[in-house]
């Protein structure tokens, strides 16, 4: 593998991490959860395993060290599309709070599950609609990095 080969390759790792994490961490492991009865692990467990990926993306981001200038960019990249997903989780979890503040005044608690088990859907959508975005980013910006290409001249 040549060097400019062996750069490409690392300038892709932080995007592959990224995909790896919305493929494993937002779809594949909360389907295999729906199998539990304890439906707050469908969430937790997802976005605490997401969390840890993004934390590994901000490490590598932030040590320069033996990291060419395209590779570190790669990295930084993808650390600033990360904040996204971070966003929406923090978003999701307001509205969620907010739902079950609401909800609260319900009279029947069977009725309570019920609505905030339905509210906490709608509570979902910033996550999901992140998501979406991200694959098409992170999808782009794979492709780019593999064939070189810096940050700020990369397009959509």
């Amino acid at each position: 593998m040549s060097e400019t080969d062996n750069t490409a390759h690392l300038a892709s790792q932080p995007h592959e991490r990224m995909m790896f994490n919305i493929a494993i961490f937002h779809f594949l492991l909360p389907a295999v959860l729906f199998a539990t009865e304890n439906l707050w692990l469908i969430f937790a467990v997802p976005i605490a395993c997401s969390l840890m990926m993004i934390l590994s993306i901000w490490i590598q981001a932030h040590r320069p060290a033996n990291k060419t200038e395209l590779v570190l960019a790669h990295w930084q990249c993808a650390w600033r599309r990360s904040r996204f997903l971070i966003v929406s989780y923090v978003v999701s979890l307001v509205l969620f709070i907010i739902a079950w503040a609401v909800l609260q005044g319900q009279e029947d608690p069977n009725m309570r599950m019920i609505q905030l088990a339905v509210i906490g859907w709608f509570c979902m959508i910033p996550i999901s609609l992140t998501v979406v975005g991200l694959i098409i980013l992170e999808t782009s910006a794979l492709a780019q990095a593999r064939k070189g290409i810096m940050p700020q001249k990369m397009r959509l």
